[in-house]
């Protein structure tokens, strides 16, 4: 494995955080956008989504085949490679199809880079200074609001953002050439016990379950409130809003995390959407005015994610799995809204969502309180 320097750690881990915020941000309102230029249908735009994740789970499901892992050791320029191809290529292509083909590379970047720093984080700094970690996130958030911001203030349009990235990544596959993001796990293999296998499976139900909640929001809500306004520039100032209270909201959870467990969190985030969603759909709140949705999403999958590991007792390989699974859930869930909001209307799209979000809670107490069971027994 390269030696590998701290300062470039960071410069580049920080760059591609912001990139991947930006596509993050982006990505609903140009789609939707493309959708409207060229007359395509929400099970279309839903297909571009779909192979969105699938890039990502390729990414990611390599790390877990040995052969390949051992002789990889340029995943963060090969992913901004990728994202930097895919930005060029939805921005270019002449046609349908070669958009479409964009989508698996902009998944490989994003999932990419967002593994290899995050990893890299982890092993290198969060020792000695747990919050780097939770501002390389915040980092992706802020590329996040930054992305709709500039287009809902007319200063640069989708077109251009997706330019700048192209270019930029292009900037990460060059610094990045010497990261080796390799790094051996140290953590106990996760025991094979009946115990262990029983509590896996619904750990990667509520992986699914979760993603498939948050990609099915930030994809779809610039397309259902382009629906219902005739203000083309309402999404993009939607979504600035959502990912603003996103951020703000992950600050703050990493400053209060001494006082409140990272199930506490995660069940706050989701039962916040649930609350919303439904308030939406019973018409209590317009869906314009829920921008605050954001702060509740930026309080679920790190945290989620992090008792997933805790309960499932893991290492690398549950991980992966883990990520896998969240990854799939964002794949399957804005192609399962694309064709459900066709045929049912918005409402049921929203109620699907807030579907899914009850069932996480259920979920995740029921982990919970087994876990307790057994620790009382035991």
């Amino acid at each position: 494995m390269l030696i590998i320097p701290t300062r470039r750690i960071l410069i580049f881990g920080f760059l591609a955080f912001v990139l991947i915020g930006l596509e993050q941000g982006i990505l609903g309102l140009f789609v939707a956008e493309l959708g409207a230029q060229l007359s395509r249908s929400p099970e279309e735009l839903g297909l571009f989504f779909a192979l969105h994740g699938l890039g990502s789970a390729i990414v990611t499901g390599s790390a877990l085949i040995s052969r390949l892992e051992q002789r990889n050791n340029k995943r963060i320029p090969l992913a901004g490679l990728a994202l930097s191809i895919g930005g060029f290529l939805i921005v270019y292509g002449d046609s349908w199809g070669l958009k479409l083909l964009a989508a698996p590379l902009l998944g490989i970047g994003f999932g990419g880079l967002s593994m290899s720093f995050n990893t890299l984080f982890v092993t290198h700094f969060s020792q000695k200074n747990a919050g780097l970690l939770n501002v390389l996130n915040a980092t992706y958030g802020l590329g996040a609001v930054a992305a709709p911001w500039l287009v809902s203030t007319d200063l640069y349009s989708g077109t251009e953002v997706f330019l700048a990235i192209a270019v930029l990544s292009l900037v990460v596959t060059i610094g990045g050439w010497s990261i080796d993001d390799r790094v051996p796990s140290n953590l106990p293999a996760i025991e094979s016990t009946d115990r262990g296998i029983r509590t896996a499976a619904p750990l990667l139900v509520t992986a699914f379950l979760i993603l498939f909640l948050e990609a099915g929001l930030t994809y779809w809500m610039p397309s259902l409130l382009a629906e219902s306004s005739d203000n083309e520039l309402i999404g993009a100032s939607y979504m600035a809003a959502f990912f603003g209270w996103f951020v703000v909201v992950r600050l703050g959870a990493a400053a209060l995390a001494t006082w409140v467990s990272t199930l506490g969190f995660a069940l706050i985030g989701l039962g916040g959407v649930l609350a919303s969603l439904l308030l939406v759909s019973t018409g209590f709140i317009p869906l314009s005015e829920t921008s605050f949705i954001g702060a509740f999403m930026g309080l679920i999958f790190p945290n989620a994610y992090a008792w997933m590991l805790m309960t499932g007792h893991g290492g690398t390989a549950l991980g992966a799995k883990l990520l896998l699974s969240a990854i799939t859930g964002a794949t399957v869930g804005p192609w399962v809204l694309g064709w459900i909001w066709p045929i049912f209307g918005d409402v049921v799209v929203l109620l699907t969502l807030a579907a899914t979000s009850a069932l996480s809670v259920l979920i995740m107490l029921s982990i919970h309180f087994q876990a307790r069971k057994i620790l009382v027994i035991d």
